[in-house]
């Protein structure tokens, strides 16, 4: 009897200890209700610590709206369930059964998600810039005389080399005799060296001068733009286009700068395609840029069918989404999703303001979440959990071109779940919720670099996570609870081998230097993680997950039947606790691996519409009794979005 109170970890009041007592008698059987009532009176002993469950979605671009993502990121997951060890077995009690054995991913929600990583090779971006020749320059006079000496040359004019740069370009010409036309090329090296560093809309001529001292004087001219000319906008504010434009066009100009702020604007979603003219301006060095834009369709929407969820909450559901990509003609941002499943009632919104012209956005988010245990034994329990999420963030590119990137990001999340037995009472069901409730309040501070090459993209992304005692967080004795310092991280490459043939490396994460709440857990299992096992099948403070995955092409049809690839794999985790005599003493294990091979089948019939299907074969055996598609390995997908 001693080993069943110590389990009773909740605070209730002898009223709801009754009610308790009597709808479980009522459920489970009379002969419960003696063991049931000698420990309601009984003062509860905590106990050490148990098991964490909860629900894991994708996360942890870079944002790129060149390279569609398919779903098959690498997320890192952080939602919990008990790792069994069957060398402490737990009495079998009502209270024993719901706190062992209570399926994973429901009871808690996880980390807000982070946008997944790219997993497509690009194209090379287009040149936008037509060839640009070199711009007239005022026309040398020819009355220089014969040949002079040249002792010195000296440039006017130039902002952009320093002495030692522009002496070095007209070096060969120094102390010699030199002709009209040799001195020509004086001005040309000049020319020359702008022409090749970008500024090619620069030039150079020898104004009008007395020679006789030996000294060159060669007048710069630097190209600057006179006006930009935008065409084609309708609803996308123009100052939206010239703020990022103004960037690359400061003078002089430079081409290869300003090609890359059009590539940036072409990779925009807000816009379809980009097209640009240089002509000259009135006076030489000046041009005028005209552009031709297309604006695309701001608003964006999409369904998809899964059973990537728990098997406890229904693990087939559907998802939908709606987002108006300009709302107010900035470049704002306000979206909206809903998840449904069985046992599962989930909605996002969002909303995204551009603070600056490199692209720094602010967002703010808020999810709420209801879920409710559908599947046998524990339905009968009426087990259920209610949670929200409430994210402000700031995001700011530092290094950012067509094909590289890197951001810093800082955000903060104020989060809440509680979780219930027999539908309304405030129930425990792992170490550090006080009666069922978890609060914490978490800044994160996040890095993400990429970089994409014509065979291969390479990516990588960071996160720090501190829990700070603001807005009344959950703190207790236990050490599990909202006060906690955490690392996430995520690295992944994508390599070409061939047409439509790529190779996908990925590794993801997490280490704490505290026991967590199951907020903020890692999970593994699931078709994120290691494939052929549930979803959020093992949990623990810290974790480690890998895959290697190829996909090959076995038909290639774009005008019919699209492209579909064979993919097989092989995935494999391990999570461990920070506390090993905390873990034996409410009988799990610290440490639980998973490992599997499989194959998938992926179809693309056109930008619009997807569909994946994935049968893993595990490696390492587990105790699951149910009978959805998860438990014999295969997870699907459709999605489609018009």
């Amino acid at each position: 009897m001693a080993t069943v109170t110590s389990l009773l970890c909740f605070n209730y009041n002898s009223l709801a200890l009754a009610q308790l007592n009597s709808e479980l008698t009522n459920q489970l059987g009379s002969h419960n209700s003696d063991l049931l009532a000698k420990t309601a009176t009984q003062p509860p002993i905590p106990f050490a610590q148990h098991g964490d469950q909860s629900e894991a979605n994708s996360q942890f671009p870079i944002p790129n709206s060149q390279f569609p993502i398919p779903n098959s990121q690498f997320p890192i997951p952080n939602s919990q369930s008990p790792i069994p060890n069957s060398q402490f077995p737990i009495p079998d009690s009502p209270f024993s059964i719901l706190h062992s054995q209570i399926p994973s991913g429901i009871l808690e929600p996880t980390r807000p998600d982070l946008p997944p990583l790219p997993t497509t090779i690009p194209e090379n971006p287009a040149p936008i810039l037509p060839t640009t020749p070199t711009p007239e320059t005022p026309e040398t006079p020819s009355e220089l005389g014969v040949t002079v000496k040249v002792e010195q040359v000296e440039v006017l004019g130039s902002t952009v080399f320093s002495s030692a740069e522009l002496a070095a370009a007209v070096a060969e010409f120094m102390g010699k005799e030199a002709t009209f036309e040799e001195l020509l090329e004086i001005r040309t090296a000049i020319a020359k060296l702008y022409i090749d560093n970008g500024y090619t809309t620069s030039g150079a001529f020898l104004p009008p001068q007395d020679l006789t001292d030996g000294v060159v004087i060669v007048q710069v001219v630097e190209g600057a733009i006179e006006q930009i000319e935008i065409e084609g906008l309708e609803y996308l504010n123009e100052g939206y286009v010239r703020s990022r434009l103004g960037l690359a066009a400061q003078p002089p100009i430079n081409l290869q700068r300003l090609e890359e702020a059009l590539q940036l604007l072409q990779l925009n979603p807000l816009l379809d395609t980009v097209q640009a003219e240089l002509s000259a301006g009135t006076a030489p060095g000046l041009t005028v840029l005209t552009l031709n834009l297309t604006e695309a369709q701001p608003w964006t929407a999409g369904v998809e069918l899964n059973n990537h969820n728990s098997p406890s909450i229904g693990s087939f559901g559907g998802t939908a989404n709606l987002a108006n990509n300009n709302l107010l003609g900035f470049g704002d941002r306000l979206s909206a999703e809903y998840s449904l499943t069985t046992g599962l009632d989930n909605y996002n919104l969002g909303y995204e303001v551009p603070l600056n012209p490199r692209d720094g956005t602010l967002n703010l988010s808020y999810t709420n979440s209801h879920s409710d245990i559908v599947e046998l034994p524990f339905s009968q329990f009426e087990i259920n959990s209610q949670s929200y999420t409430l994210s402000l963030g700031f995001r700011q590119p530092l290094m950012r071109t067509p094909t590289k990137e890197f951001a810093l990001g800082l955000s903060f999340d104020l989060r809440q779940s509680q979780t219930f037995l027999l539908d309304d009472i405030p129930f425990s069901f792992s170490l550090g919720p006080e009666d069922g409730k978890s609060r914490v309040s978490v800044l994160r501070f996040s890095q993400d670099w990429i970089n994409r090459e014509p065979k291969r993209v390479v990516a990588a992304r960071s996160q720090f996570s501190f829990g700070l005692d603001l807005f009344d967080p959950t703190i207790n004795d236990t050490s599990v609870d909202g006060l906690f310092t955490s690392w996430l991280g995520q690295f992944q490459w994508v390599q070409a081998l061939g047409a439509d043939t790529i190779l996908i490396g990925r590794i993801g994460t997490q280490f704490s230097l505290n026991p967590l709440l199951p907020l903020e857990q890692f999970s593994i299992g699931g078709v994120d993680t290691v494939r052929g096992y549930r979803q959020n099948q093992q949990v623990a403070d810290n974790g480690i997950a890998a895959s290697l995955e190829l996909r090959y092409p076995l038909i290639r049809n774009p005008d019919g039947i699209g492209t579909i690839q064979v993919t097989p794999f092989v995935d494999v985790g391990r999570v461990w606790n920070n506390d090993r005599d905390t873990a034996i003493a409410i009988g799990t294990s610290s440490s639980a691996t998973l490992a599997s091979i499989g194959l998938g089948l992926r179809w693309q019939l056109n930008t619009n519409f997807s569909a994946r299907v994935d049968w893993g074969i595990p490696l390492i055996s587990v105790d699951n009794e149910g009978d959805s598609l998860q438990d014999d390995g295969i997870s699907f997908s459709i999605r489609y979005q018009p």
